[in-house]
C-alpha cells in the first residue's frame, strides 16, 4: 500500500501524545539481535527526560544479546480493545517505536518485603530516532464484523498451507 492511500486513516502522533502515551503505558517490547536471530522481550519501563529506563535481571539472554550488540528497538502499543476510551476518540490503535542504544547504568540489590535480596540491572535506552503512528479509521476489523484470523486461515487453506477444518 502506498503512502497516499494510507493518509486518510493514519497520522503520526504529536509530541504531546507521544509523551502522554510513554508516561501512561507500563510495558513495551524490547527487540534485540541474538547473532542472526531476532529476540524480543516485554519489559516494564520508566520514561524520564527523553530516555527509557528498565530494571531487569542481571543475566540472561537479553543481557547476552546486549553485550554483543547494544542497538535495539523499543515498541509500545495501545489498542481500542484494551482501551475502550479510544472508541469515543475514533482511534483504532496507536504505537510508538524508538530506535537506539542500550547501556547498563548500574547493578544493585533490591530487598523484597519478605527480606529476600534480588540483584537488578538498570538499563538506559538512549533514543536516536522516534517513530509513531495512529490509525483513525472509524471502525476496526472486529467492529466491522471482519474476523481477520478466519480470513487468514481460509487463505492458508486455499493455498494448501493449512488443513481444512472438518
Amino acid at each position: 500500500m502506498n503512502k497516499q492511500s494510507r493518509k486518510w486513516y493514519s497520522r503520526e502522533l504529536t509530541q504531546r501524545e507521544c509523551d502522554a502515551m510513554l508516561k501512561d503505558n507500563l510495558v513495551g517490547t524490547l527487540s534485540l539481535l541474538d547473532g542472526t536471530r531476532p529476540y524480543a522481550v516485554q519489559l516494564e519501563y520508566f520514561y524520564y527526560n527523553g530516555a527509557l529506563y528498565m530494571a531487569t535481571s542481571v543475566e540472561g539472554r537479553k543481557i547476552d544479546c546486549l553485550e554483543k550488540n547494544d542497538r535495539a528497538v523499543f515498541t509500545i502499543f495501545k489498542d481500542r480493545i484494551s482501551h475502550p476510551e479510544m472508541i469515543e476518540q475514533n482511534v483504532r490503535c496507536r504505537s510508538i517505536m524508538a530506535e537506539g542504544r542500550v547501556e547498563t547504568l548500574l547493578i544493585k540489590d533490591v530487598r523484597t518485603k519478605r527480606g529476600d535480596i534480588y540483584p537488578f540491572r538498570l538499563l538506559k535506552f538512549t533514543v536516536e530516532k522516534w517513530g509513531s503512528w495512529q490509525c483513525n479509521r472509524k471502525s476496526c476489523n472486529q467492529a466491522a464484523g471482519i474476523d481477520t484470523r478466519k480470513i487468514i486461515l481460509e487463505w492458508l487453506q486455499e493455498a494448501g498451507y493449512a488443513d481444512s477444518e472438518k
